[in-house]
């Protein structure tokens, strides 16, 4: 039986703990299914701060940035111990964590391409103000996907 690649774009919200919990449902124990947790984020700007003293100013701001950074890597680790302690085992569990280059559909699309994922598992978001910004996401997505399953966990 072919290997089945899932990728799972996390961004720690009650709706990625849904599509966690479906592919606990629907995946745990199983052999032939290996799981991508992903998250790209907006690379902090390198400043040099010897340079101005105003720019020192900024350096406490950074530093916090950085220190929510971790944090962020710190979920998805949790997110895949979470996933290992309900029924996987650890080589069938990673994570990507990456500074974002380009929009983060474009970056959910370019991985699901160069990862050979079979299958995408996207998040429904709540509020109207999020589903408009999701539903544009989720629709460049899948503008561009092909030979990909996609499920939405609601």
């Amino acid at each position: 039986m072919a290997e089945q690649k899932i990728l799972i774009p996390y961004n720690f919200t009650i709706s990625e703990s849904k599509a966690l919990d479906f592919v606990l449902d629907t995946f745990a124990h199983r052999e032939d299914v290996k799981i991508t947790l992903f998250y790209a984020y907006t690379p902090l700007p390198e400043i040099d701060m010897k340079s101005s003293p105003e720019l020192r100013k900024i350096k406490s701001g950074i530093a916090f940035l950085a220190e929510e950074f971790k944090k962020k890597e710190d979920g998805l680790i949790s997110a895949k111990r979470h996933l290992l302690q309900n029924g996987f085992l650890d080589d069938q569990v990673d994570y990507v964590f990456k500074k974002k280059e380009k929009s983060i559909a474009e970056e959910i699309a370019d991985q699901v391409s160069k990862g050979h994922y079979r299958m995408l598992i996207l998040s429904h978001q709540g509020g109207k103000v999020t589903r408009l910004f999701a539903r544009s996401v989720h629709s460049r997505v899948l503008s561009v996907l092909r030979d990909v399953t996609v499920c939405i966990a609601t």
